[in-house]
């Protein structure tokens, strides 16, 4: 890959309901953070938290952005994020199509 070229990233982000998972997924659109946003759910998820067991029905965001964009994206999902403590993770994506970094970079504008 050519210096500056845009590289493929994921972020992945459970939120409390759909109407959170769409604020969110639009305010990262909007911006330009990302791409695109699929919103994923309803799930059921069951975690740890203050020592206990919980379960929770949540929906997820999995977000299409570039490197360059990632930890500005998972900064503002942080931001906007009504859990006090989001789960937001991100990791670069080492394998796609060339139509696909195109499409990627044209949707994020300049230095995507």
């Amino acid at each position: 890959m050519s210096a500056g070229a845009t590289e493929f990233a994921l972020v992945w982000c459970p939120c409390g309901g759909r109407e959170e998972a769409r604020r969110l997924a639009q305010a990262l659109v909007a911006e330009k953070l990302a791409a695109c946003v699929n919103i994923i759910g309803p799930v059921l998820s069951l975690f740890a938290w203050d020592g206990a067991i919980d379960e929770s029905e949540e929906y997820g965001l999995l977000c299409k952005t570039s490197t360059r964009r990632m930890d500005a994206a998972m900064a503002r999902l942080n931001a906007l994020h009504s859990y006090e403590t989001p789960v937001i993770v991100g990791w670069r994506a080492d394998q796609t199509t060339p139509q696909t970094l195109a499409w990627l970079g044209d949707a994020l504008g300049p230095k995507a």
